[in-house]
């Protein structure tokens, strides 16, 4: 007959099932079990030993963060003047995708992925996937074709941008139209939109091109 012997939770124990003993700590979590290179499963997931082995030296025990989705309902009756923000630039549609995943296969795709020349390439199940702009398009509706940036004003907004009606858009109200860029004079949205990766009160011209641009549509 089996015997159960039990302690306070986080002192030793000990179990006797049918003369079988084991030891332990009360409370502990079970020691995991590292997966095995060589099983059923792992066969079926890759084509290649080097890309399982990167698996599991690698990937295998990443955490998947839940996908984040914009929830429409919370702007129903509401003033928010984001959401505008986000249907001028297309991102209503994309931002607000919820579907089912799997992270396993997720880990397998980043783990089999390779970039070249814009194209991304991989495969999951032993099934190649390539993902070019027209494929991506038709996955988040998202536009592939825009003015390209890089830090500096393009060509076709110089006429329509003013350093002094951008502040406009962005600053609340009351705020100094010529001086330093500051974060603490930005619409509580816009300084949500805004990246910051040093100092946290102080922008960029180029921060305010791009908040500009994201405003009216560009």
């Amino acid at each position: 007959m089996a015997e159960f012997l039990k302690k306070r939770k986080g002192s030793s124990s000990t179990t006797t099932v049918a003369g079988h003993h084991r030891h332990g700590t009360s409370g502990d979590p079970p020691a995991s079990v590292p997966p095995s290179l060589s099983s059923p499963r792992s066969s079926t997931l890759f084509s290649y030993d080097d890309q399982r082995q990167r698996y599991y030296s690698q990937f295998c025990n990443r955490v998947i963060l839940d996908p984040k989705y914009l929830d429409l309902e919370i702007f129903y009756g509401e003033t928010f003047d984001c959401y505008q923000v986000f249907q001028n630039s297309a991102f209503v549609e994309f931002m607000s995708l919820k579907l089912p995943y799997f992270p396993e296969l997720v880990k397998v795709f980043y783990n089999n992925l390779k970039i070249q020349d814009g194209v991304l390439y991989s495969e999951v199940h032993k099934i190649p996937i390539i993902v070019d702009q027209s494929l991506f398009y038709s996955l988040t509706k998202l536009p592939s074709q825009s003015v390209p940036f890089k830090g500096t004003l393009v060509d076709d907004w110089k006429f329509d941008y003013s350093s002094h009606d951008a502040r406009r858009i962005v600053y609340n109200d009351h705020s100094d139209m010529i001086g330093r860029l500051l974060v603490r004079s930005f619409t509580f949205y816009c300084r949500i939109l805004l990246p910051r990766s040093t100092n946290l009160a102080q922008a960029s011209e180029e921060d305010l091109i791009l908040l500009w641009a994201l405003q009216i549509g560009r």
